[in-house]
């Protein structure tokens, strides 16, 4: 197989272990369903039960995956880990328990190990491209670790219709549009919208390079 630039999450959920069942059965159904909302350009797997793992083939959508994956988690009162990572890779073979050790899923498995409080975090085979994502991450990190249920509820419908005017979504939340402006201007959607915008226009100029 060919070699080319991709994208990879490794993650897992935190606390897992002392999740209900249920519980843990919404978070797995949660990660599903963001992997499914990218189509045919990643595929997704969770294994060992916690765990799972995204390749894609867009590395320009790497950040949104990661941000929907860490919403859809705190939606729900939940958080994982993720190590994301840019590099090449060769495409994975389904299970993940099937050795890749192309460079994406190389730097993503390690960083996962080493990460220890933090949430987010990034690596690819470009030091100054890694430098530069790594600070933007940890911004976010923090920013995302900060929201409610509700806010990360807001963000998900306002991500999946970034178009809509407050009102339209309002009604799509169950509430007035003054109540769901303030929730979505509390949560910054603006700092998320900066954050694609600036990790899309960073990357290009990684991949020139």
């Amino acid at each position: 197989m060919s070699i080319s630039t991709a994208g990879v999450i490794t993650g897992d959920l935190v606390g897992s272990t002392e999740m209900e069942e249920a519980l843990r059965r919404q978070c797995i159904e949660a990660i599903e369903q963001c992997f499914s909302h990218f189509g045919e350009t990643a595929q997704g797997e969770i294994y060992r039960g916690d765990a799972f793992q995204i390749y894609t083939v867009e590395p320009a959508s790497l950040m949104e995956i990661a941000i929907r994956l860490r919403l859809s988690l705190i939606a729900l009162g939940q958080d994982a880990r993720l190590s994301l990572s840019v590099a090449g890779a060769t495409e994975r073979q389904l299970p993940v328990r099937m050795a890749n050790n192309s460079e994406a899923f190389t730097l993503s498995g390690r960083n996962l190990d080493a990460m220890k409080s933090a949430r987010l975090a990034f690596s690819s085979d470009s030091e100054p491209f890694s430098s530069d994502v790594r600070i933007v991450v940890s911004f976010l990190d923090d920013h995302l670790s900060q929201l409610t249920s509700k806010m990360a509820q807001a963000l998900l419908l306002w991500l999946d219709n970034p178009s809509r005017q407050h009102a339209e979504l309002a009604d799509k939340f169950g509430i007035s549009r003054s109540a769901f402006t303030r929730i979505i201007n509390r949560a910054n959607y603006g700092r998320i919208e900066e954050t694609l915008r600036w990790y899309a226009d960073r990357l290009v100029r990684y991949q020139r390079n």
